[in-house]
């Protein structure tokens, strides 16, 4: 089974930016902060150490939103998605070392877990903009 870019679309699709809303200034810091996922190709996620690539720029997307400061309001929705980001960082390691494995079953098992934890995180990031928007 060979992971393609569809795959890795999920993750880069969750973070993508915050729209508008009444905190201008945490949107535009939120937008910045997403910048190492925003960056990288749409070929991405067909090789093991792309998948490591792209952890790493999730696990630097999220130390990155780790330090803003989002409206009060927000916050729980914000500490929600950070934590949905450290499994989408896990995930995609985990693909990464299924890809090097070479065993379709790890890999399918492994893209999985990728898709869902992808999901939630998009789920999670809708909330976050619903949070900042209100």
């Amino acid at each position: 089974m060979k992971l393609t870019s569809p795959v890795v679309l999920l993750v880069l699709l969750a973070v993508a930016g915050c729209g508008g809303g009444s905190s201008d200034s945490f949107t535009a810091d939120y937008n910045k902060a997403v910048r190492p996922l925003s960056q990288l190709k749409n070929n991405m996620g067909t090789s093991a150490a792309q998948f490591d690539t792209l952890a790493d720029r999730t696990g630097q997307t999220r130390h990155n939103l780790a330090a803003l400061d989002p409206p009060s309001d927000a916050q729980d929705e914000m500490d929600k998605l950070l934590s949905g980001l450290d499994r989408v960082t896990k995930d995609l390691s985990g693909v990464a070392d299924a890809v090097r494995s070479k065993d379709p079953v790890k890999q399918a098992k492994a893209a999985k877990r990728l898709v869902k934890s992808s999901a939630e995180v998009q789920q999670d990031e809708t909330a976050l903009q619903q949070a900042v928007g209100s």
